[in-house]
């Protein structure tokens, strides 16, 4: 069979992810199965996906028949190899194999793939959209109560509010409250959790890091026509490339303490410069923080500049 998991919320996909794998060892432990366990990241350039697919598949064990096999980030593959793989699963017709567990993950669905089409009409999908209203509300009720704590209506829309409907940021926002007080209150909500930074900022931020000028012209103009500070957006410029400057010059992304997906989309933004680039443009943005202090530079104008000049 073939299991199809997607969606914006990659927290829950993710968790769904992490439960298919429990109950699998689950099984295996308890004697009621054996399984060969295979983990594929497509992300990783250094793997041949379709030949770890193909060797897999094809492989037969001494000791069980069942396979579970995950490949995850499909998608970031060329559109080639998407083709040669969709054509594998089509010959092979995986999704009628009752012993092989197929799961793919992905952040998004990628409409206009042929893989992504065939996924969609043979595999079981499972999508998961970020969650809001009851839903989100619900979702913080569960997560508390799970850890034997309580929390009031009010804390739920004060957290709410200042984290919105990440996951990631809210389990991690969520645990540091049950660790101080089992018994959250708005009291407790305003002293740990602070404001969550509006989300499409980091969308101007995210064309930035992939020399998207026309995005990042259009949504920095849009911000500043929506009244946001331009000194503000001068700072999250700065918080960029600032990152991209920690991962193109760190020995291990894991040790920047940067969360996995951040860390992953800023790696792949910073390929798109060289370190010479990269020291150019902070000094450029250094420049202007200092200049426009002086009464010398207009923040707006010399920010336009540097997009048009990525």
């Amino acid at each position: 069979m073939i299991i199809f998991l997607y969606g914006q919320d990659t927290y829950r996909s993710k968790e769904e992810l992490r439960k298919m794998i429990e109950e699998m060892k689950g099984l295996a432990l308890a004697g009621q199965a054996w399984f060969d366990f295979v983990r594929i990241d497509a992300s990783d350039k250094q793997i041949n996906v379709l030949q770890e697919l193909k060797q897999t598949t094809d492989t037969i064990s001494m000791f069980s028949t069942r396979k579970m096999i995950i490949i995850e980030d499909i998608f970031d593959l060329n559109q080639d190899d998407q083709e040669e793989i969709s054509e594998l699963l089509k010959k092979r017709k995986i999704e009628n194999d009752k012993e092989t567990t197929l799961i793919f993950w992905a952040e998004e669905a990628e409409a206009k793939s042929d893989l992504s089409k065939y996924l969609k009409s043979k595999a079981e999908c499972k999508e998961f959209k970020l969650l809001e209203g009851v839903q989100l509300r619900n979702w913080i009720k569960e997560f508390i109560s799970e850890r034997k704590g309580k929390i009031d209506s009010q804390a739920i829309d004060k957290i709410i509010n200042c984290v919105g409907n990440d996951l990631w940021r809210m389990s991690n926002e969520l645990g540091k409250l049950l660790s101080c007080n089992q018994n959250i209150s708005t009291e407790n909500v305003d002293l740990f959790i602070k404001p969550e930074i509006d989300l499409n900022i980091f969308e101007m931020v995210d064309a930035i890091g992939y020399k998207n000028k026309a995005k990042a012209l259009k949504l920095f103009n849009q911000h500043l026509a929506d009244g946001a500070d331009e000194y503000y957006l001068l700072s999250m410029f700065v918080y960029q490339v600032r990152n991209l400057i920690r991962v193109k010059t760190a020995e291990a992304i894991e040790l920047l303490g940067l969360h996995p997906f951040v860390a992953k989309k800023t790696g792949q933004q910073a390929e798109q410069f060289s370190f010479e680039e990269l020291k150019k443009i902070y000094h450029q943005l250094m420049t202007i923080d200092f200049e426009s202090k002086l009464g010398k530079t207009n923040v707006k104008i010399a920010l336009e500049k540097l997009i048009t000049d990525l």
